[in-house]
């Protein structure tokens, strides 16, 4: 799901990339590599047919290592064991022109021996895309999730006690795509609403109203340069004190760049442009910046997927002392069909956070690697690495941290 219009990030980094951790509307054949899902027979399922529902269910089981559970500094670390188990449903109802889709999910964490880390999260969304002819798509979603902040994110919970912060969030989207030809026109309108459980965070509590506006020409084949525009504003429920400044603000630019569409072995977007932040607060430095939003996906071969991904833009921030925060984000992926029922997928990323006005930047480094071997039909079993390592100019926010993962998918 899409929760970033012109990819200015609308809030919480943790919260959106949770949002996307709600099930896909693809029930591919396999998770970790599904741009380069084989077609193999032997590992279809059809949906379960229920009148003219077409229900998927699936479910997801999970053990996984953690040798640094809090995030912390050397010589403070945590390890234990956490246990997942996320059961979800897709439900598909139309075709061809009209279509809707239902995901549902439910995650049940508990660790073995740091018990105040258990959470349970879960989240619902449906999705209607109506095609009136070719080349032409309207899409709507909405949905509610409960998320959980992953302690290794930037502003995240710092204290073992109560456990991890959770998140109430609501959002809908809308946007008309019209592809083909020589001319691609795009429009996007989103609304989201985070709403921390504690009351604690009620700082944290905002709402995001967004627009965006990309216009396409054919240049070549199926490369389309593009011309978009985008606002995002922020709105905080609490007001500001002499104490603590309102955050309100709205951030607007403009990118140009190229699209990719109807192309076999290159598809996505890359843009460059500038934002502008217009804090509401006068004690705040309004600011430009450089605004960068790349997605391309390259596939030398049926069997191979690259994918590039980078992002710099203005995101909301709480840390004390900083006026505003800035995200550069850059990732790289591989996705391998190894053999008909075996995966893998490996990458690196690099995450910089420079927090305005408090002079503290901190900078991460990823890398990740899976294998995914499909046993049979709806079933298969994962096992994944993750490295990560934050440095920053403030000594307490730097941690080394290494989750080792085996899962079991199932499919029905």
């Amino acid at each position: 799901m899409r929760t970033v219009i012109g990819r200015q990030k609308t809030g919480l980094a943790f919260s959106l990339s949770a949002l996307a951790l709600l099930p896909t509307s693809a029930v591919g054949q396999t998770t970790i590599a599904p741009l380069v899902a084989g077609d193999d027979p032997e590992y279809e399922i059809d949906p379960i047919a229920v009148g003219p529902l077409r229900l998927s269910p699936q479910l997801l089981a999970n053990a996984a290592y953690d040798d640094n559970v809090l995030a912390e500094p050397d010589g403070s670390e945590i390890e234990d064991v956490e246990f997942i188990l996320r059961p979800q449903l897709v439900a598909r109802l139309g075709e061809q022109n009209l279509r809707f889709t239902f995901e549902g999910y439910g995650e049940f964490s508990r660790f073995a021996d740091f018990t105040s880390e258990n959470s349970d999260t879960y989240g619902a969304s449906g999705r209607l895309a109506y095609s009136p002819s070719l080349g032409n798509q309207l899409n709507f979603n909405a949905g509610y999730a409960r998320l959980k902040e992953n302690r290794g994110d930037p502003e995240a919970r710092d204290l073992a006690e109560p456990g991890p912060r959770l998140i109430d969030t609501v959002f809908a989207e809308a946007d008309y795509r019209r592809t083909g030809g020589r001319f691609l026109l795009t429009l996007e309108a989103a609304y989201s609403e985070l709403d921390a459980v504690s009351p604690l965070d009620d700082d944290r509590d905002f709402e995001t109203f967004s627009g965006g506006a990309t216009v396409g020409y054919r240049v070549s084949g199926p490369v389309y340069a593009t011309l978009t525009g985008f606002a995002n504003v922020r709105d905080f429920r609490l007001e500001g004190t002499p104490t603590d400044p309102d955050r309100d603000a709205t951030t607007y630019g403009g990118q140009i760049g190229v699209n990719f569409v109807e192309s076999e072995r290159l598809r996505g977007r890359a843009r460059l442009g500038v934002f502008r932040f217009d804090p509401q607060d006068v004690s705040f430095d309004a600011r430009t910046g450089f605004s960068v939003d790349v997605a391309v996906t390259y596939l030398p071969t049926r069997r191979t997927a690259f994918i590039l991904e980078a992002f710099n833009g203005d995101v909301a921030t709480f840390r004390r002392g900083a006026q505003a925060r800035t995200d550069t984000r850059i990732a790289l992926t591989g996705q391998q069909e190894v053999r008909h029922n075996l995966y893998a997928r490996t990458g690196v990323r690099w995450v910089r956070n420079r927090f305005i006005g408090s002079g503290i930047e901190e900078r991460i480094f990823g890398s990740n690697i899976a294998l995914e071997f499909l046993t049979g039909r709806g079933v298969s079993f994962i096992a994944q690495l993750d490295a990560t390592d934050r440095a920053s100019d403030d000594p307490t926010e730097e941690f080394d941290r290494f989750r080792a993962t085996i899962s079991a998918f199932f499919r029905f």
